[in-house]
């Protein structure tokens, strides 16, 4: 790992996550530890989550996606969350049928009347009917950012082809695709069924709006000048979509392939109806799962009721009553201190993951299998000695305080939210102690109501780095 890589503090937050969150799952010895970690806080850190996925998906994929959440997401100026990066090929997705289909009987022909229509690209569409802004299937909105539009895939643990993040093409698979278990490791997503592919463009001045009586619709996306959503012939049980649209100087196809069922046509129409504008702004209908507090004036020393402690030099305060632990690190053993206030719950692993763990015990499984109370907590860690490992993340939030006795504090609060209203607060910290001393950082969570944000601005004050 290159120290002085603005990566590198990512990275380190990642894998300290990873062991202090999956210390609390304890996988069977054949299973990744980190990607338990990660699937725990990718995909469950919340109260009202369905999300089953394959168990190569909860093995392999989510340590791509990973801890990293948290911590990049905010609202009004979000950061993507990464995928899992397979390829970064062009190529439209294969003409074959996905067996992603539900076995639902397969609809019929759309029979909604249009009775509005909306006049996009220089022409005259009727509006698709039946859709509905902001609406989510989980718990919180989880958007993506590609150029300038935000999107949302489908709840349920959906798998990134493709860097995301990148531009160009990024496929997006259902968990029970016939691909999702290889992430596309022999392939790439040319010979690949994207059940979602966006590509970015910008030679998108000849574009133009079909005839009114072509069959293609459109919906009401600000800033944008021309949308146009064309969905094509059934191909066995998926019936394919195309969604175009304009702003300005750039564009966005968009190819989705849903089953060809009321509950596909139901996607189609909630993935249309969460596309939005990064130039417009946020719309009033959305929800972030992820945002930014902004954090009050600190007040330094350990006040009355709070317990002094110290790690690696750095001394820290928190409430009365927290119990601690030591942990692994990837550079230094860490301490995890847990209070008695629950943020919330983390549900257990799904049954199809548990039937892939052969050599686990009966009761290893039934642990796994259970819901767990997901406390506050204090989590430190130190980075690599000597030199200044940290620095600027650059990342939205972030804001830098003053730690005596250190030459650098960073700190990225991020709120999550359920519902529009804060569940539980996490920050990353990264200090470095003056005169080429210690490096650390910390993963700090408190509750989402008015008290778990008064502690958080109390345990601020009292970190000091001084010798």
């Amino acid at each position: 790992m290159n120290v002085h890589d603005i990566h590198a503090k990512k990275d380190a937050a990642l894998l300290a996550g990873m062991k202090a969150t999956g210390s609390a799952i304890r996988p069977p010895a054949d299973l990744d530890a980190a990607a338990m970690a990660t699937r725990a806080v990718r995909n469950v850190r919340r109260r009202r989550v369905v999300a089953t996925a394959t168990a190569c998906v909860a093995a392999v994929v989510l340590a791509g996606a990973g801890i990293s959440a948290a911590g990049a997401f905010y609202a009004g100026q979000q950061e993507p969350l990464p995928g899992t990066v397979k390829t970064t090929a062009k190529g439209a997705p294969s003409d074959e049928p996905s067996s992603t289909s539900s076995t639902a009987d397969l609809a019929d022909e759309p029979t909604d009347e249009p009775t509005e229509y909306l006049e996009t690209g220089g022409g005259t569409l009727p509006v698709l009917a039946g859709v509905e802004h902001g609406v989510v299937d989980g718990a919180g909105a989880a958007p993506y950012i590609l150029g300038g539009l935000w999107y949302e895939v489908p709840a349920g643990g959906w798998i990134a082809v493709g860097d995301v993040n990148a531009g160009g093409v990024a496929g997006w698979l259902a968990p029970d695709h016939p691909e999702a278990d290889g992430l596309g490791e022999t392939g790439t997503i040319d010979d690949m069924d994207a059940t979602i592919e966006l590509r970015n463009v910008f030679d998108v001045a000849g574009w133009t709006a079909p005839a009114k009586d072509s069959g293609a619709t459109t919906i009401d996306i600000d800033g944008a000048d021309l949308v146009v959503i064309e969905r094509h012939e059934r191909e066995g049980k998926i019936r394919p979509a195309t969604i175009t649209v304009r702003s300005g100087d750039e564009g966005w196809i968009i190819d989705t392939r849903f089953a060809a069922t009321e509950q596909g046509d139901k996607m189609l129409r909630d993935f249309v109806g969460n596309l939005w504008l990064k130039e417009a702004g946020e719309p009033d209908w959305y929800l972030p799962e992820f945002s930014a507090p902004v954090l009050d004036a600190i007040e330094r020393g350990i006040p009355a009721g709070w317990e002094r402690t110290e790690h690696n030099g750095l001394t820290f305060g928190v409430p009365e009553g927290w119990t601690s632990a030591e942990t692994d690190g990837e550079f230094s053993p860490g301490v995890e201190w847990t209070g008695p206030t629950v943020m919330y719950v983390e549900p257990g692993l799904d049954e199809d993951t548990l039937n892939m763990w052969t050599d686990a015990t009966a009761e290893e499984k039934a642990r796994a299998a259970e819901d767990k109370d997901v406390f506050e907590r204090v989590y430190v860690q130190g980075g690599k000695p000597g030199g200044v490992w940290w620095t600027p993340s650059g990342r939205p939030g972030s804001k830098m305080i003053d730690v005596p006795g250190a030459d650098y504090a960073e700190v990225i609060p991020t709120a999550h939210n359920v519902d529009g209203e804060t569940d539980y607060y996490w920050v990353d910290i990264y200090v470095h102690q003056e005169d080429r001393g210690e490096n650390l950082f910390l993963v700090v969570e408190f509750d989402g109501g008015e008290q778990g944000l008064r502690d958080l601005h109390t345990f601020l004050g009292t970190l000091d780095f001084r010798r």
